[in-house]
């Protein structure tokens, strides 16, 4: 006796229920991303957005085949909107619509960004995200490559984002914890509050757990030198050996992720001589007013996984650490030579950077940072100071050599702050405050290697920006599952909603659809309560608006019924997990009489695809079949069924090859049956 196994989605009823953007909700972004409920039946969706609720103005009207699509062209600030969403089925039917959701956005908060494009067709195409310091305070935002704000976060002091589009930041003030946020402005992760948190740098290291700056103190002595009788005129000694006054340090400090526990530290007054110190950036001139001394100002760190190693940056000592992890061991100290009193140990000193910022591995193993020059005009006889981009590689941890050096304009220079990155296209982009001219003429650059500039972004507003960076898009988390073979299966006259999976293909397949412009690793669980499937976890990795189909072989019972569970979600966005809960059960093929209603073919899936798809369809009775290729010039491809069927259902797979067995070029082809009397033809596009 033929059976078929019917899983049922527990939850899903009815038309498409509207995920997000929630009802009401006020978004601080313009680039929207929809997401809806997957409906049984459906092979596509139509999608619709108006700014009316009649539908009378509607400016986004798509036909889309997964359950997310992010709209980056018609939203604007401070306006209201409505949408809905409703199925469209095998045979090209619409279903009925879905309530009506509205959203608002709320108001733009950046103004005046001008930018300039000296060759379009060499800049990386992506989005600018930036950490604002003044003058409207510590603000998050996200500009296009024409200036033009599209997500803002207020009250925030972003310091970095990651390849995997995880943003990194706090706050400056009370409570003084660092923290992991997204583009929805959700907390992912922070850490413990209080403690004399330093937000210059924060990440997630790649055992999961979170590293910091911690500010320390202790007491040494003043120095002798040109502040000398300031201090002593305040009541203090300063003879540069009683120790009075309280010098800032810093630990480098790992939390646990689950616990918030600190588990490591590196602590730099166990490490450095306090006899290395700054005595001609004027690090000592604000001391007395603050009640201690920025001895290290700590201001960026990177963790290199595959080395185990942390390079650290500190600005005041015009120094970057090399720290072996987790012995805490200084393998190597970079600076200036030893008559400039910042150590006398330390390797490449004919480098002659100052007071750098935002330190970097590259792939190559080469160091890339921001070197700020505040000492440029005594360590290197700049007329004026000038501020360098840096590309050095380290010689067997003892010499250097300059891979790549970018010397900005002179009214470019930045005393402080700073970025660059460097691009997958091989430019660099470049953040300075560019203090040059005694304002803050702020900039973003993109350039080539060799040193042409690309792009310029610059404010009308004096403004600074603490770090930018390119990234590619808002909502990394951003991806779909869709259940193949979900239908509605009419049981003993009743509908319910179920994947059909019958005798020639029987597994379980799903989809994951990578919705995001990045690449991103995905996990994925499955088990059900009478083992019919072996329990499974994997880890796959999906290039941006990349897709996988996953398949499960199931063992099953007549009359037996199980419960299953699938769990969806992106490694380092775990926030987002998808979970499904189903039913399980075989069902005589006798109770399905809507499959054999009528003659159907399907829509190709997955269309676009590379390199196979599954073609599907209907037979209501047995009849002579020819499933055929053809290019879009009418010339046969290959032919897929040439002979006599039983009535059923049928799948069958193009692997994107001829008669012949070569591989044929990307493009659009056509599908064909003939069944009988019954002919019908569609489209599919085969990608490279």
């Amino acid at each position: 006796m033929k059976h078929w196994l019917i899983i049922m989605l527990a939850f899903s009823y009815c038309y498409a229920g509207l995920i997000r953007p929630g009802n009401g909700e006020e978004l601080h972004y313009l680039h929207v991303l929809f997401e809806w409920d997957q409906e049984p039946n459906a092979q596509s969706y139509n999608l619709q957005v108006s700014e009316t609720e009649s539908f009378t103005d509607i400016i986004v009207d798509i036909i889309n085949e997964t359950t997310v699509y992010i709209e980056t062209e018609t939203i604007s600030w401070e306006n209201t909107y409505y949408w809905r969403v409703r199925p469209i089925y095998n045979d090209s039917s619409y279903g009925v619509w879905s309530e009506v959701s509205n959203f608002t956005t709320g108001a733009s908060i950046f103004q005046n960004f001008n930018t300039t494009t000296f060759d379009g067709e060499l800049v990386e195409d992506g989005l600018i995200v930036f950490g604002q310091m003044n003058p409207y305070g510590n603000n998050a935002g996200v500009v296009d490559q024409n200036g033009n704000e599209v997500w803002h976060m207020e009250d925030i002091f972003f310091s970095s984002a990651n390849e995997y589009g995880q943003l990194f930041g706090g706050f400056l003030a009370p409570p003084y914890i660092a923290r992991e946020f997204n583009f929805e402005s959700d907390t992912v992760w922070h850490t413990p509050i209080g403690g004399g948190l330093d937000n210059h740098e924060f990440f997630q290291l790649p055992n999961g757990n979170y590293m910091t700056f911690i500010n320390t103190y202790q007491l040494g002595p003043i120095p002798l030198g040109y502040w000398t009788q300031t201090f002593q005129n305040a009541g203090y000694v300063a003879d540069g050996i009683t120790n009075e006054f309280s010098w800032r340090g810093h630990r480098i400090v790992e939390f646990d992720k689950d616990t918030k526990e600190q588990v490591w530290d590196w602590n730099a007054f166990d490490h450095f001589s306090m006899d290395d110190y700054d005595a001609y950036g004027g690090t000592w001139n604000y001391a007395l007013h603050k009640n201690w001394y920025d001895w290290l100002h700590g201001n960026a760190f990177y963790f290199d996984a595959e080395e185990s190693v942390i390079y650290v940056s500190f600005r005041s000592l015009s120094r970057i650490t090399k720290i072996a992890y987790p012995s805490g061991d200084v393998i190597w100290n970079m600076g200036l030579p030893e008559r400039y009193g910042t150590g006398d140990d330390n390797i490449c000193t004919d480098l002659l950077f100052s007071f750098q910022h935002h330190i970097q591995v590259l792939e190559n193993g080469d160091l890339l940072f921001f070197d700020n020059g505040n000492l440029s005009e005594m360590l290197l006889g700049d007329p004026y100071p000038v501020t360098r981009i840096r590309r050095i590689r380290v010689v067997d941890d003892s010499e250097c050599g300059t891979v790549w050096q970018y010397d900005l304009p002179l009214h470019l220079y930045a005393h402080a702050v700073g970025s660059v990155q460097y691009l997958d296209n091989g430019n660099y982009f470049i953040n300075t405050m560019a203090t040059g001219r005694g304002t803050n003429d702020f900039s973003n650059l993109e350039i080539t290697s060799d040193k042409e500039i690309l792009w310029e972004l610059t404010s009308e507003v004096n403004t600074v920006w603490y770090r930018s960076f390119k990234i590619p898009s808002l909502h990394p988390d951003a991806f779909s599952v869709m259940l193949n073979q979900y239908r509605k299966v009419n049981l003993s006259n009743e509908f319910i909603n179920g994947v059909i999976l019958d005798d020639t293909y029987p597994s379980l397949t799903f989809t994951i659809y990578n919705e995001s412009s990045y690449s991103q690793p995905y996990i994925y669980s499955l088990i059900d309560s009478l083992g019919w499937f072996s329990e499974s976890r994997d880890t796959i990795i999906l290039n941006a608006n990349e897709q996988i189909t996953i398949s499960f072989e199931p063992a099953v019972q007549s009359d037996s019924v199980s419960s299953l569970t699938l769990h969806v979600w992106p490694e380092y966005h775990d926030y987002a997990m998808k979970s499904f809960n189903y039913i399980m059960y075989n069902l005589l093929t006798s109770n399905e009489e809507h499959i054999n209603a009528k003659f159907t073919l399907m829509n190709n899936f997955p269309n676009p695809f590379n390199p196979i798809t599954t073609l599907r369809y209907d037979l209501p009775e047995n009849s002579f079949v020819n499933v055929t290729i053809y290019d879009m010039l009418g010339r046969e491809v290959k032919r897929l069924v040439n002979g006599e069927q039983a009535s059923g259902y049928y799948q069958i797979v193009w692997d994107g090859t001829d008669n012949y067995g070569e591989k044929v070029s990307a493009g659009v082809y056509l599908y064909q049956i003939h069944a009988g009397e019954f002919v019908q033809t569609k489209k599919m596009v085969l990608l490279k």
